[in-house]
């Protein structure tokens, strides 16, 4: 029964020491030492209660009682021997202090209350139930009261005052600011009206020079504007005939390679048209017509078509390119005889010459446009 009681005021202190603790960070003292007093009640073993009561804390009697009562349970505690040694080099404790506030754990007897007490079995009961009589007794003295400030209390009155002259200056810095950018944005204003206005006058000044010559400006002006359009009107002619020009250019060195692929074409005709011929003639005469379309395919690609012959030059590509198509197709039909490669061929063949179809109707309307007779452009009156 003792043991379970024992466990279970360990439990409370664990959970109101880690309360106290965390009220003392937050600057809470008398708060955190009321927590921190009951930790130390329930648990006079409590090492880090000690040590924490110590900090929050004013009356230095006190304060040297909680630090020996952490060496009692632990000799070795270098805060608690630092905090000892530093009330002592303030001169905060005198010897009659020491005596009285000597480690409970060392001083205190054990109280006749425990010493007679015996367990159920007729024995002596054991000592925690003496240990938390005295920490009771003990600790009525540690609960905080109106004592006046040590040297620690007032440091943080010091460090106090000096955070709110801080965040008064921050706070005139902050109200500073709108000040300084008002102040700014009113020197930009007047910079800029200043200069707004020195270019009317520049302006106003140009306008009266160029008014008192209007007449002749005019004059100017309308003998420009004719000059002009007769410009225009040369240069329309000039660019029209350089247009067409261009179109011939192209025409004429698009000739040769389509002439060659007429001359093709009619081969692989007569080749594949005579009755009673191979697998292998027919096979024979699509590899050379397949070649010489691969090589007027590379000569049409590297000429430059001018604007108006630029999508029938595509289009016409683009049927080479599925003639080509059509070839492999053709090619693969020679070797293993499959339908599906026959139809492939078909269909390829059929859309190139669509494509091919409608770009040689472009080429043909252009060369009859050209071909007709024209005025030259430095005849017209």
């Amino acid at each position: 029964m003792i043991k379970s009681e024992i466990k279970a005021n360990e439990r409370e202190a664990a959970r109101l020491f880690v309360r106290g603790m965390a009220a003392a960070r937050g600057g809470q003292r008398r708060l955190a030492a009321v927590l921190l007093s009951r930790v130390v009640q329930l648990d006079p073993q409590h090492e880090m209660g000690w040590l924490w009561l110590s900090g929050v804390l004013d009356d230095p009697k006190e304060i040297a009682f909680c630090l020996r009562s952490v060496l009692a349970i632990n000799p070795h505690n270098e805060r608690a021997l630092r905090g000892l040694a530093w009330l002592k080099s303030r001169q905060l404790l005198q010897d009659d202090d020491i005596a009285i506030t000597a480690p409970l754990a060392c001083a205190a007897p054990v109280t006749p209350l425990a010493a007679s007490a015996e367990s159920p079995m007729g024995g002596a009961a054991e000592a925690p139930i003496s240990w938390r009589m005295r920490a009771a007794n003990a600790f009525r003295r540690l609960i905080p009261t109106s004592a006046p400030l040590s040297d620690h209390a007032e440091s943080w009155w010091v460090g106090w005052r000096h955070a709110r002259q801080e965040m008064s200056r921050a706070r005139a810095l902050l109200w500073s600011m709108p000040v300084l950018l008002l102040l700014l944005t009113l020197a930009l204003n007047y910079a800029l009206r200043t200069a707004v206005e020195r270019n009317e006058a520049l302006i106003a000044a140009e306008l009266e020079q160029r008014m008192s010559t209007a007449e002749t400006q005019t004059q100017l002006m309308n003998n420009a504007d004719a000059l002009s359009s007769d410009v225009s009107t040369i240069l329309e002619a000039e660019l029209a005939a350089e247009r067409e020009a261009a179109i011939l250019a192209y025409l004429s060195r698009l000739e040769e390679p389509r002439a060659r692929l007429r001359g093709a074409v009619e081969s692989y005709r007569n080749a594949t048209s005579r009755p009673g011929g191979s697998s292998i003639v027919h096979a024979t005469s699509a590899q050379r017509l397949r070649d010489e379309i691969e090589r007027a395919y590379a000569v049409i690609a590297a000429l430059e078509p001018p604007e108006a012959l630029a999508g029938a030059h595509a289009l016409y590509l683009q049927g080479l390119e599925m003639e080509l198509t059509a070839l492999d197709h053709m090619l693969a039909f020679y070797r293993g005889f499959r339908a599906e490669d026959a139809n492939r061929a078909a269909l390829a063949m059929a859309e190139a010459a669509r494509r091919l179809d409608q770009a040689r109707q472009v080429f043909d309307q252009q060369q009859a446009e050209l071909s007709a007779e024209k005025p030259l452009p430095h005849t017209i009156r």
